[in-house]
């Protein structure tokens, strides 16, 4: 068990770093194309690598090149959903419209990745009910934080850009 502790913490903080990238880039990118483009995109290869690295080195499971690439696609757009809610919830100030659409399709993405990766065996009936409750619940998300962001926008005491954006800490 000692031999698998250090590996195993070291994939957790690539997961989490690379997910924290990604939530900081796609929220961000709006503020600065270039440099939340690098953030995501590193953020984007730590997640896969991290998931690669688990599944065909530490779980050493059948690694053909049909199932590498089909983890990868699948752990990039994973990464890019959770990245959506959790950037969009930590920054709702900065960018209230855009993350309106943000969370209700990040909910939507990294379900069906979430689906897609761990293999969920589902019939046709159950695959449309369940895209059809994720899809329902991201419109209605979205319908909310649409709700929220107008009114949020309406306050003429809001500052540009959010809180982050107020040149408090120079």
């Amino acid at each position: 068990m000692f031999k698998k502790l250090i590996p195993m913490y070291l994939i957790y903080v690539i997961y989490f770093l690379g997910i924290g990238m990604v939530s900081s880039g796609i929220v961000l990118m709006p503020f600065n194309y270039v440099r939340y483009s690098i953030i995501l995109f590193t953020g984007l290869i730590l997640f896969s690598s991290g998931s690669f690295v688990n599944e065909f080195v530490i779980d050493k499971k059948e690694a053909s090149l049909r199932k590498v690439l089909r983890l990868i696609a699948v752990s990039l757009t994973l990464a890019i959903g959770i990245g959506m809610i959790s950037g969009g919830i930590s920054h709702f100030k900065e960018s209230p419209t855009y993350v309106s659409y943000l969370i209700p399709l990040g909910i939507v993405i990294s379900f069906i990745s979430y689906t897609l990766k761990n293999g969920y065996p589902l019939k046709r009936k159950e695959k449309i009910i369940l895209l059809t409750g994720i899809v329902t619940i991201g419109l209605l998300a979205h319908i909310g934080l649409s709700t929220m962001a107008n009114n949020y926008l309406a306050n003429e005491n809001v500052p540009e850009g959010g809180d982050i954006f107020m040149n408090k800490h120079k």
